[in-house]
């Protein structure tokens, strides 16, 4: 798994850089004149020509695909069974999460996240049910792109992964080292691995066929704006109108409650 991941996210970036470098410093020198680049739609997306390709090969593959699997399993597997699945893979990233918040200084969102970790791993039976919630432990739910952020690494052009969706040039490269503090690093028989990831991508897309009704109007440029004001909100952006700053007034978040 994590060899197929490099190798896409590897081969979309350099298929990126080198059809659309000139785009891309177009772009940066016309922003320091304070001028528009017109041949772009979007100040983060400079290739969305390449996105909207990709894009597509993602809507298909989904369309015949992970949407009818993740559709039959609803019909198939009952919620008391699906919600347990659900809780598992939550509590992982629980762990996750836990790790990054530390690796920001944010100290209490730490102990939020490894408390509910060891609290539904014991408790709650390797996490199939969410005891922590019932005790109000917050979830606070971060990765290494969101570490990058907090310590002023600019989030860079938006992209669009094949069979990964919504990235940006930050985000893209940090899911690696999120991998290896994952679960399935740790899984040694390369089949029940695949399963692991399997089960996980069925999980998450069966999940998000409830909030597809919100979606409206053109679907990438909904998904792209989503993402990256969801990404802006959980890196402790003030001002999602600043594109490329992504550590301005860092310290501005440092306050009582992250100790």
């Amino acid at each position: 798994m994590s060899r197929t991941v490099a190798f896409l996210v590897g081969v979309t970036l350099c298929g990126l850089m080198l059809t659309a470098r000139a785009d891309f410093d177009a772009a940066l020198h016309a922003a320091e004149r304070g001028e528009t680049y017109e041949g772009l739609t979007h100040p983060n997306d400079p290739w969305e020509a390449m996105n909207r390709r990709i894009f597509s090969f993602n809507e298909t593959v989904d369309k015949y695909a992970a949407k009818p699997a993740a559709q039959g399993y609803r019909r198939v597997v009952p919620g008391f069974i699906r919600r347990p699945v659900g809780n598992f893979f939550e509590n992982v990233r629980d762990f996750r999460s836990g790790v990054n918040n530390i690796l920001q200084w944010r100290w209490g969102d730490a102990g939020n996240n490894l408390g509910r970790f060891g609290i539904n791993s014991t408790l709650g039976v390797a996490g199939f049910f969410d005891v922590a919630s019932s005790i109000e432990l917050a979830k606070r739910d971060s990765d290494f792109g969101i570490t990058l952020a907090r310590w002023g690494v600019p989030e860079g052009p938006y992209l669009m992964l094949p069979g990964l969706g919504p990235s940006t040039l930050r985000d893209a490269p940090a899911m690696y080292p999120d991998y290896y503090i994952g679960l399935q690093r740790q899984i040694d028989h390369r089949p029940t691995a695949w399963v692991y990831s399997g089960v996980f991508a069925l999980d998450v897309r069966a999940r998000i066929l409830d909030f597809e009704d919100a979606i409206s109007g053109d679907r990438y440029a909904f998904l792209r704006d989503y993402y990256l004001q969801s990404r802006r909100t959980a890196a402790g952006q003030r001002s999602a109108d600043d594109d490329f700053d992504f550590g301005a007034e860092l310290d501005d978040d440092w306050d009582d409650d992250d100790w």
